[in-house]
């Protein structure tokens, strides 16, 4: 059923550019894209689009900042009105026990947690969740969030664009 949605959306990534792919990733980092492959849309528009050493930065920078600003919203939406945020939010589905989970990984771990969970897809964002509700630090959010996802965005842009290069 999501096929023709995320065929479009593919396609308008392809046409829009670096917009559209800082618009999924604001949306898949809050949640409420979670129904976007961006796991594959990055490689994808590696492949579309053949971009230069610095299109391939700005690829990584885009996708990077904009997966982060909606996991803050996530972290300023659990820090104000705690887990009753997600259950009025519409769009973001989360099963008790994924959210269990994520409350036991940042428990246990703290910030680490979000760097972890970062880089794990399905559960990237989550930690924001119990981070927010904690009131842990901005800085450690912003630190954590950042590097790993810039870490795990960076590789999947090269790996794609290593792949390019031998095609080519």
């Amino acid at each position: 059923m999501l096929d023709p949605v995320v065929d479009a959306a593919f396609s308008l990534l392809v046409v829009v550019g670096l917009p559209a792919l800082f618009v999924f990733f604001l949306l898949k980092g809050a949640l409420v894209g979670k129904f976007l492959p961006t796991s594959l849309f990055l490689p994808g528009y590696v492949f579309a689009v053949s971009p230069s050493g610095a299109g391939l930065v700005a690829i990584v920078v885009v996708s990077t900042v904009g997966y982060a600003a909606g996991q803050l919203l996530v972290y300023y939406g659990a820090r104000r009105n705690g887990v009753s945020f997600l259950r009025s939010a519409p769009r973001i589905r989360l099963s008790e026990a994924r959210l269990r989970r994520s409350e036991e990984l940042f428990d246990r771990y703290g910030g680490p947690a979000i760097f972890v969970t970062n880089m794990i897809p399905y559960l990237g964002g989550l930690a924001l969740i119990p981070a927010g509700i904690a009131s842990y630090h901005l800085r450690g959010v912003l630190v954590y969030a950042l590097s790993s996802t810039l870490i795990y965005h960076a590789a999947l842009v090269a790996a794609a664009a290593g792949v390019v290069d031998l095609l080519l």
